[in-house]
C-alpha cells in the first residue's frame, strides 16, 4: 500500500540524514586534535586522500546521474540531500584534515 510505502521512505531518509550527521560528526575530533596541537602530524594522509577519492566520486555519482528535466531534478535532489550532504559535506571537512598547518 501507499502509506507503508511511505513509511519505508521516511525511515530511509532518517537513516540517510542520521548517517550524515555521524559521517560529518566523525571528522571533527580530528580537526579539534589538529587544532589543539597546531600540526598534522600523525594524520594518515592515505586514507585522508581515499576518502576525498571516494567522497567526490560517490557525490558526482549522484550529481551526474541527475534528470535531464527540471521538475525531475528537484524531486531527485530532495531524495538525495542526506547523500549529497554526507559525501561532499565530509569533503568538504577532509580538506580542512588534510591541509591546515
Amino acid at each position: 500500500s501507499q502509506n507503508s510505502l511511505d513509511m519505508i521512505e521516511m525511515s530511509g531518509f532518517i537513516c540517510g540524514y542520521i548517517s550524515s550527521v555521524f559521517y560529518l560528526g566523525s571528522r571533527f575530533p580530528q580537526l579539534y586534535k589538529n587544532f589543539q596541537r597546531r600540526s598534522t602530524e600523525g594524520t594518515s594522509y592515505l586514507l585522508f586522500a581515499l576518502a576525498m577519492m571516494g567522497n567526490c566520486t560517490y557525490g558526482l555519482s549522484l550529481v551526474l546521474k541527475m534528470p535531464a528535466t527540471k521538475s525531475s531534478q528537484a524531486l531527485y535532489f530532495v531524495h538525495h540531500l542526506p547523500w549529497l550532504i554526507g559525501s561532499f559535506g565530509v569533503l568538504f571537512l577532509d580538506v580542512f584534515v588534510s591541509f591546515s598547518w
